[in-house]
């Protein structure tokens, strides 16, 4: 198949067209792909399942169809809701760059299906406000009062204040 100067003209011309898009668009593209990943993050991931929340004194674990802290705490925490809450949340990146206390107020680890580790979350405040932290990454997420209340309860804290 012989192609005259014209026809590898066209050919050197799509080709790149092609590159020009491959280079420029692929990579805008991905960009605002991780951006949107960026606009929100759940603490429990889609497609995960959470198995288990290991507070200070006590740990929320799924049993069959029911969720128990083991062992029973005596308090008005509802072991679904809060798990409930956990698999639900989803948090925003803080975008700016804080100095956070080297210990965080209170922690919980975070165990999903099919994961062989913990998930370290801390929670730490600054000033009047509550950041979440997961151990070992970059992000770190600010959270009302409230939601740092309920997320990881003090009562289920050793360092209930």
């Amino acid at each position: 198949m012989a192609l005259s100067r014209r026809d590898w003209n066209n050919v050197i011309i799509y080709s790149v067209l092609a590159m020009l898009m491959l280079f420029y668009f692929v990579p805008q593209h991905l960009m605002t792909q991780r951006q949107q990943q960026l606009a929100s993050y759940k603490l429990v991931p889609d497609g995960y399942v959470l198995v288990q929340l290991q507070f200070d004194r006590t740990h929320l674990q799924q049993a069959g169809q029911v969720w128990r802290f083991q062992p029973v705490v005596d308090d008005q925490i509802q072991p679904a809701e809060l798990a409930e809450l956990w698999q639900q949340t989803e948090l925003k990146p803080w975008p700016q760059q804080l100095e956070l206390s080297s210990q965080p107020l209170r922690q919980v680890g975070l165990l999903l299906a099919g994961e062989r580790s913990l998930q370290h979350w801390g929670l730490y405040q600054n000033g009047p406000n509550y950041y979440l932290k997961k151990q070992g990454f970059i992000e770190i997420f600010q959270v009302s009062a409230e939601q740092a209340a309920t997320l990881i309860p003090e009562t289920l804290s050793n360092v209930a204040k």
